[in-house]
C-alpha cells in the first residue's frame, strides 16, 4: 500500500461517520463523567488490593484452610462467613466475639427467611424431550457464556450442549441420575443433577453436579431450593452421603456452605475456567444422617 494510500485510509477509519473524532483513538472518556475501574483513590492500590483479595481468598494454603475450617466450626460459622470477616474487616474472630458472631448469625437467618419471598418455584424430576433438552442446554450456554465452571469452555456450541443433555437424560431414564428442573411458571430456570450410578462399594453415596440457575433468577433462592430438594431425593434412594465440588475462583462455595456442605479440601488449578485462566477446586462433602447405618 502507498504512503498515500495509507493516509486516506487512516483519515476514513477516524472519520465521523464511524463515530470516532479526528485525533480520538478510540478510548474511554478523559472527562469528568467518566470513572475508571479503580475509582479515584489511584491504579496502584486498586491491583493491590484485588492481589492481596485473590491470595486470601482463592489460594489460602491447605493448612490456613484446615485452621479456619475448625476456627468457623467452633464459633459456629460457615468456613465463608469467618474468612469474609478476614477480608472485610481484617479480624480473626475470637469466642469472645459474641455480639459480632451474633450480627453474622442473624445475617445468615435474615438471608433465609428472604427465601419465602422467592415467587412460587415448581421442583420436578426431567424427562428425556425435545423441549427439556432445549431448555437445558440454553441453561448451560448461558452459564459458561457467564464464567461458569461446569466442565465446559467459552464459547460452548448448541451441538455440544445438545449432545451433552441427550447423554444425561439418557442415563436419568435409565435410573442412573436424576435432573431436577426448577420451574417459574412454564419457564424452566435452574437445575441440578444427582449422580447415583456410582461404584458398587459406594450404595450410599451420591454426587452433586451441573448445579446452574438462569441469569434473571440468581440471587432469588432457586440454586438453595433445588439442592434441598436434591437432599430429600437422596434420602429416598438410600443416599445419605453427598458430594460436590466447585471452583475457588467465583464458584458457589458460599451457597454449599450456607446449608451444610463441609469444605474437604482444595486442589489447585484443578481445571480451565471457561473464559481462560485456570482454577483451583474446592470438595465439599454433606452427611445427610446423624450416623452411618452398621
Amino acid at each position: 500500500m502507498s504512503e498515500v494510500a495509507f493516509k486516506s485510509t487512516a483519515i476514513e477509519q477516524a472519520s465521523p461517520a464511524n463515530d470516532i473524532a479526528a485525533g480520538h483513538n478510540g478510548g474511554p472518556p478523559l472527562d469528568d463523567k467518566h470513572r475508571p475501574e479503580w475509582g479515584d483513590e489511584g491504579i496502584g492500590n486498586y491491583f493491590y488490593w484485588k492481589a492481596a483479595h485473590r491470595r486470601a481468598w482463592h489460594n489460602p494454603s491447605p493448612g490456613i484452610v484446615a485452621f479456619r475450617i475448625q476456627k468457623a466450626e467452633r464459633l459456629g460459622l460457615t468456613y465463608e462467613e469467618y474468612t469474609l470477616e478476614i477480608l472485610e474487616r481484617g479480624r480473626h474472630l475470637q469466642i469472645e466475639d459474641v455480639e459480632r458472631i451474633a450480627e453474622i448469625k442473624q445475617a445468615r437467618a435474615a438471608r433465609k427467611r428472604g427465601l419465602n419471598d422467592m415467587p412460587d418455584i415448581e421442583i420436578k424430576p426431567l424427562s428425556p424431550s425435545p423441549d427439556i433438552r432445549a431448555s437445558l442446554s440454553e441453561i448451560l450456554i448461558e452459564a459458561v457464556a457467564h464464567g461458569g465452571s461446569v466442565s465446559f469452555m467459552h464459547p460452548l456450541h448448541q451441538e455440544v450442549a445438545n449432545a451433552f443433555w441427550d447423554k444425561s437424560l439418557a442415563a436419568a431414564a435409565r435410573g442412573e441420575r436424576i435432573i431436577l428442573g426448577a420451574f417459574d411458571g412454564d419457564q424452566l430456570v435452574g437445575t441440578v443433577t444427582l449422580v447415583l450410578d456410582l461404584a458398587l462399594n459406594q450404595p450410599h453415596r451420591a454426587e452433586i453436579v451441573k448445579m446452574m440457575t438462569r441469569v434473571s433468577h440468581r440471587g432469588r433462592g432457586v440454586a438453595k431450593t433445588l439442592l434441598y430438594a436434591a437432599e430429600r431425593v437422596a434420602i429416598d434412594h438410600g443416599r445419605w452421603l453427598l458430594v460436590l465440588d466447585t471452583a475457588d475462583d467465583e464458584g458457589a462455595s458460599g451457597l454449599y456452605e450456607r446449608v451444610g456442605f463441609k469444605l474437604a479440601g482444595i486442589i489447585p488449578d484443578y481445571a480451565y475456567k471457561p473464559l481462560g485462566g485456570m482454577t483451583g477446586t474446592m470438595f465439599y462433602w454433606k452427611r445427610l444422617k446423624d450416623a452411618a447405618p452398621v
